[in-house]
């Protein structure tokens, strides 16, 4: 059986696909600094930064393998077709758990947090009545996301697959080459020629191929436009729901 995706170990999977150790230690230089920007004698010169801390998690206070930096998001959110929006654009009211554990962060690390951000399918972001997926994520000091609260039910299993061809240009091809193949292959030399004695694999094969290619093309640009389809690699932050 295949089972449902999710979003929590999605993000699990892709930070140990893409996350480097340069990055650990970008990350380790980052909260070196941002500690150093906060000593006493510098707060002064650095008050704009220091009023912000107050309004953002400090990583050093929290469980690091609730932190994602914003490039695993973006990966998860392009392989499966998700928005990463701010809060105030969900319009469906956010669960009480999850604001009770915002709470508990204001009062356990003394804070005002603000900057929170909601992954999801952009169908959550609607007055939509489906249990959709969500991951509740609040920014920190270091531009990275901690994830507060998921609710809702898991990816079906099919999605990555289904939006495949919207990931980007080269997957549209890709998806379109593959497709066209499988048609052209499927056809009986008696639809592709009126030639009695050419073999299933001929010249004629591959003509037919490339004029489906370019049907196939056009068809799937003409619906692209005329549906406003954006692809995911530049939908995935994209207020307009």
């Amino acid at each position: 059986m295949l089972e449902a995706v999710n979003l929590h170990n999605e993000l699990f999977k892709m930070r140990k696909t893409i996350r480097k150790e340069e990055d650990v230690l970008m990350d380790e230089v980052k909260s070196i600094l941002n500690a150093d920007l906060l000593k006493e004698n510098k707060i002064l010169n650095h008050l704009k930064f220091y009023n912000k801390a107050f309004e953002l998690i400090d990583e050093s206070d929290v469980n690091q393998q609730f932190v994602f930096s914003l490039n695993e998001i973006k990966k998860v959110c392009v392989n499966n077709r998700l928005r990463f929006l701010d809060s105030q654009i969900y319009k469906k009211e956010i669960p009480y758990e999850a604001v009770l554990k915002i709470k508990d962060l204001n009062t356990l690390y003394h804070k005002d947090l603000k900057s929170f951000k909601i992954l999801a399918p952009a169908e959550a972001f609607k007055d939509s009545t489906n249990n959709l997926p969500c991951l509740l994520f609040a920014k920190t000091i270091n531009d990275n996301y901690y994830l507060i609260h998921a609710w809702g039910e898991d990816l079906k299993w099919y999605r990555k697959l289904k939006y495949f061809p919207l990931r980007s240009i080269e997957t549209m091809f890709l998806s379109l080459a593959v497709f066209t193949l499988l048609v052209d292959i499927s056809l009986p030399v008696e639809l592709i020629t009126l030639d009695k004695s050419a073999p299933y694999w001929c010249g004629y094969r591959v003509a037919t191929y490339f004029h489906l290619l370019i049907f196939f093309s056009g068809f799937t640009t003409y619906a692209t436009f005329a549906f406003h389809r954006n692809f995911s690699g530049s939908d995935w932050n994209n207020t307009r729901v």
